[in-house]
């Protein structure tokens, strides 16, 4: 994937309007059996929820949507009504007209999307984009990987590379993780070796260090591809017990929050192709971010259950051998 590639996928962001609502004593929330609106008061005009914006108006405010599906339209929109005034300032994403999203405002400056592919191709030699992955708070999760090959075992490839995620609409901090993509089931691996989250000073204009910041930990990130190896040998050496296996998996689909039909195909995985250590358990949930789960919002709290699970710092939390081994 290329740079004009990875810009049309984010068409869609680009094509959000964000406006900011000061709440006013007259503001309401107006709801009828077939359309939801907010009338802001004071001139300002109206707007109107899309049916994602409705429940991200729900969740803004603290209303389960469950209970919400069983309330009045009156009542709903009194509720929504007086639960916004305690928010006193919030910002809707617009997109043609009508509301997407509800979210708290940001201080945050937004970034130019080019800019930011510039800096971090700048970082990264033979740069391609493996894969966008566009979040529900107008953000990006960007996969790179570089040129840089390295085997774990014999046969057992992985290419460096680096994950970024940032907002167009300046939504969240920018933040650079290590990446790797391994060759032999294509399977990516989101590593904590590198975990760097900007501080603006200045907000993302011409002058400030945010696109030196982005070229830097691109490299930096793609650079420490031998220390993750490293660490995936050590894990390769961790045997499992056959009788530690199924625990051991069960407590990472549930810190991954992998259930249903896709928790389904990785236990039948494990079956098929026993884990014989960490490092091939770390493989099952990869395989799930990779080829299974299909929400992005899925797939990097998968990602971020794997880099855990990886830490050596953090592994033991996971791992009820560990817990076993240490008590």
């Amino acid at each position: 994937m290329n740079r004009q590639e990875v810009l049309e996928q984010l068409e869609p962001i680009m094509k959000t309007q964000v406006r900011t609502i000061e709440h006013q004593a007259v503001t309401r929330v107006v709801v009828t059996p077939n359309m939801v609106t907010l009338k802001p008061g004071g001139g300002q005009r109206h707007v109107e929820f899309r049916e994602e914006g409705v429940k991200s108006l729900a969740s803004f405010v603290g209303l389960p949507w469950n209970i919400v599906a069983k309330l009045h339209p009156d009542t709903f929109g009194d509720a929504a009504t007086q639960l916004l005034r305690r928010k006193e300032r919030y910002s809707l994403m617009v997109k043609e007209g009508t509301v997407t999203e509800v979210a708290t405002p940001s201080d945050l400056k937004g970034l130019n999307p080019t800019r930011v592919l510039a800096a971090i191709e700048g970082g990264i030699r033979g740069l391609e984009y493996h894969r966008v992955l566009i979040l529900k708070n107008q953000s990006v999760c960007l996969e790179l990987i570089g040129e840089r090959r390295e085997p774990v075992i014999a046969g057992d490839l992985i290419q460096a590379g680096a994950q970024v995620t940032f907002s167009p609409l300046g939504t969240i901090q920018p933040k650079v993780s290590s990446y790797a993509l391994r060759l032999m089931c294509t399977n990516g691996m989101r590593s904590n070796t590198v975990l760097r989250e900007f501080t603006y000073g200045g907000g993302g204009g011409d002058g400030d260090d945010i696109w030196q910041w982005f070229r830097e930990s691109a490299k930096e990130a793609y650079n420490s591809l031998a220390r993750i190896v490293e660490r995936y040998r050590e894990m390769s050496n961790e045997l499992i017990p056959p009788e530690q296996r199924a625990a051991i998996l069960e407590a990472m689909l549930k810190e991954a929050k992998i259930s249903g039909a896709d928790a389904s195909a990785v236990r039948a995985l494990a079956i098929e192709s026993p884990p014989q250590n960490s490092y091939d358990m770390l493989n099952l949930l990869t395989h799930a971010t990779s080829h299974l789960l299909q929400s992005s919002t899925a797939i990097v709290n998968a990602q971020e259950a794997a880099a855990t699970y990886a830490s050596a710092s953090t592994h033991a939390r996971m791992c009820p051998m560990c817990h076993a081994t240490r008590n």
